[in-house]
This record gives structure tokens, C-alpha cells and sequence, in this order.
């Protein structure tokens, strides 16, 4: 522990001190710009049909819920940018949900970008979550991973236990996905770019400890079992080559400390990923691997660790896409009243039509299986779900 502690110690002096010598670099003369910062729009909305049949016999996960719905996420971005006389870009961007959402503005950050790379101050991911990189087959709503559409009702697994709800390997380990942290991105060195991210407060999202707007006064406060001083980086790498071509990812997560709590207090998380991509020509295949290192974990009481592992394929004729992808989660529980080991795996079926620019169709088929071991309760393990999707995808 005192070595990953010494690690991250190493690692946030690097990120601070370039981003000082940036910073210093901003402020060495002044330099304006002809045009003031000026505001652009974009966004995009998806939305999907989703019929699942699955398991849903009286205790069953699939108890109670709808054989069907219409689902639709979307958000608009608000950016705006300007090049000072130095070549210096500095700008800003807002990301609000379309829908009414408990998390109203997703993302919201102020950048500047020049030779030095690019450094962002805000609300948002952290380098593993904003750069890793994830099979092909996918598309803007379906995946095996963690969609933006999963029909399956294996939600209802958090009282099992099972690790994670969903098959994502693209995951940093934040509280919250967005709270306010400092990244920079380097430069791209002959296809390399690392980017490092450094977050003060894991559960600090909004202004003003959690309110909205105001004046800021004192520091976040730490909740019990609140993540801090949290850093996280990912390496890049791509090439393209005579018909073929290849992109590679790898990097960690890490929590710096746990505020204790009554009782047992939980372990500090770190998670670990890495993927690769290859084309050839119109074809593409990948696979990915994460791995949550006492992603519930607590002293004395359990040990808690989980992996996500898959691949995808795609292949592209003109306007069409088809692809597929399988994932795999094993979640492993050590535990003072017994051990548990939970797996749940993911296959789907994807295609994709674009119909103009930023107008895509797209569908798919997809199955879904849990299994626990020691096998718990009727209506956890061995759950199945088989679903089928229609969306579109528009982005502007």
C-alpha cells in the first residue's frame, strides 16, 4: 500500500506540475484575440423500442416488468472557443440533458489547447472514462458492454449481490462519473497520447457542495466512504497503415483515500484496462479487458473484485453496418459468512444504417445470462433474457 501510495504521490506531482508550467505559460504575456469567445450548438438525441422476454415468473427478476417500452436520451451541447494572437485556444463546454434528469447539466468544463496538449477544468470523466477505448460492433444504442439501451432486468441483481449492473469496461473510480477534476492531454507523439486526470473530491460534482449556483464558501465535505485525491491516466496509441490499421489502450484508476465510516470501512478502489483495436479494410475486430480491484471491498467483513472481458467484430458495406460482440463479468465475493462468485454474459447482434449525415438506424438481438455459485434463491440464478431493439441516432 505505501508503494501505491507513493505511486499516486509521484503520479499527481507529474499532473500538477505540468499543468502549472501551462498555466504559466498562459499568464507570461498578455495576448488577445480578435473575436471574443462565441457560442455553437450541437448535441445528439437516440432513441430505441425494446421488446425482452425473459425470466419473469413470481420472484423472478423479470417479475412485474413491461414486456416492452420506448426509451430516448439526448443532450445538447453548449461550446464556444477562441484563438488568442499566440495561437492559444481557450474555450468552454456545457452538456445539458434533452430529457428531465436528476443530473440535469451532464458535463461542463473550460479548456485550453495549444502546443502543450490540452488541459480541462470541470465536470467530467477521468482519463480512463474519457479516453479508453471499446470494441467495434457496437452501435449508438446497442452494445454488449454498458449501452445506452440494455433491456435485460438484471438490475435487479444489487440484492444478490452482483458487482456490476451492466457489462462496462470503460469505468474510473470516481463516485460520481463527472465530479470536478483537472486532465490533461499530451500532444500526439508518433500515434502515443497519454492523458491524466486529477480529482480532488470523487463526490464532488456541482457547485457549492452539491447546490446549485450561489456563492462557494469552504471546501467539499467528506462523506462517509467518499473517495479523495483520486488520479486516473491512459496511454493511446494508433496507426494507420496500407489498408489496415490499429488503435491500443491502457491505463488505471485510482482512488487516493476513503473517508472512514461507522463500522467496517470500505477499501480504496483502483481499476485497470486495456483494449485493442484492428482493421482491415472494411473490417474491424477488437477485445477489451477491465479489472475492479476491491470494488466492494470492506475490512475485516469482505473482499470484493470483479472483471469484465469481450470482443466485437464489424464489418462496413457503404451505408451499412453489422456487428457483434460478447461479454463476459466474474465477480468474486470473499466474505466472513461465505464466498460468492457471480457471472453474467452478453452476446448481440448489431446493425446500423446511415441515412445521411448525422441520421443512423439501427437494431439489434441480444441475449443475456447470469449464473451464481453457490447457486442463490429461485429467480436469481440461472436468469435469461432475450431481447430485440430498433433506435435511431441523431446527432447535430
Amino acid at each position: 500500500m505505501a508503494i501505491a501510495n507513493l505511486g499516486n504521490l509521484e503520479m499527481k506531482k507529474v499532473l500538477l506540475g505540468t499543468t502549472a508550467v501551462a498555466c504559466a505559460g498562459l499568464v507570461a504575456s498578455p495576448a488577445f484575440a480578435a473575436d471574443g469567445i462565441k457560442l455553437g450548438l450541437g448535441g445528439y438525441f437516440r432513441t430505441a423500442y425494446m421488446v425482452v422476454f425473459d425470466d419473469d415468473d413470481e420472484g423472478e427478476l423479470g417479475n412485474e416488468a413491461n414486456t416492452d417500452g420506448i426509451f430516448s436520451d439526448g443532450e445538447i451541447y453548449f461550446t464556444g472557443s477562441t484563438v488568442l494572437d499566440n495561437g492559444l485556444e481557450v474555450g468552454a463546454r456545457v452538456e445539458l440533458e434533452a430529457e428531465q434528469d436528476t443530473d440535469q447539466i451532464d458535463e461542463a468544463w473550460v479548456f485550453f489547447s495549444g502546443g502543450f496538449g490540452e488541459i480541462h477544468i470541470g465536470s467530467e470523466d477521468d482519463a480512463l472514462a474519457n479516453n479508453c477505448l471499446l470494441p467495434p460492433g457496437g452501435t449508438g444504442n446497442f452494445s454488449a458492454f454498458s449501452p445506452n439501451q440494455w433491456g435485460a432486468n438484471n438490475a435487479g441483481l444489487v440484492a444478490s449481490p452482483i458487482a456490476l449492473t451492466s457489462n462496462t469496461a470503460c469505468t474510473g473510480v470516481d463516485d460520481r462519473g463527472d465530479a470536478q477534476k483537472v486532465l490533461y492531454v499530451t500532444p500526439n507523439f508518433a500515434g502515443f497520447q497519454l492523458a491524466l486526470s486529477y480529482t480532488p473530491n470523487g463526490g464532488d460534482e456541482f457547485h457549492n457542495g452539491g447546490h446549485v449556483g450561489g456563492p462557494h464558501t469552504g471546501m467539499p465535505v467528506n462523506l462517509d466512504g467518499e473517495s479523495r485525491h483520486n488520479l486516473a491516466g491512459y496511454l493511446t496509441y494508433s496507426f494507420a497503415g496500407d489498408g489496415w490499421g490499429i488503435d491500443a489502450g491502457a491505463g488505471a484508476s485510482f482512488e487516493g483515500h476513503v473517508e472512514q465510516q461507522p463500522g467496517p470501512n470500505r477499501k480504496e478502489q483502483d481499476f485497470y484496462q486495456a483494449a485493442v483495436n484492428l482493421t482491415f479494410g472494411n473490417f474491424a475486430i477488437g477485445g477489451v479487458f477491465e479489472y475492479f480491484n476491491d470494488l466492494f471491498s470492506f475490512n475485516g467483513v469482505v473482499d470484493g473484485d470483479a472483471w469484465v472481458a469481450g470482443g466485437g467484430i464489424a464489418y462496413t458495406m457503404d451505408a451499412f453496418t453489422v456487428g457483434a460482440q460478447y461479454s463476459h463479468q466474474d465477480a468474486e465475493f470473499d466474505s466472513v459468512i461465505g464466498d460468492l462468485d457471480t457471472t453474467m454474459d452478453r452476446i448481440v447482434l448489431t446493425g446500423d444504417y446511415a441515412m445521411g449525415p448525422g441520421i443512423n438506424l439501427d437494431a439489434s438481438v441480444g441475449y443475456t445470462w447470469v449464473d451464481t455459485d453457490p447457486e442463490l434463491a429461485a429467480g436469481f440464478d440461472d436468469y435469461d433474457a432475450f431481447e430485440i431493439g430498433l433506435g435511431t441516432r441523431f446527432t447535430f
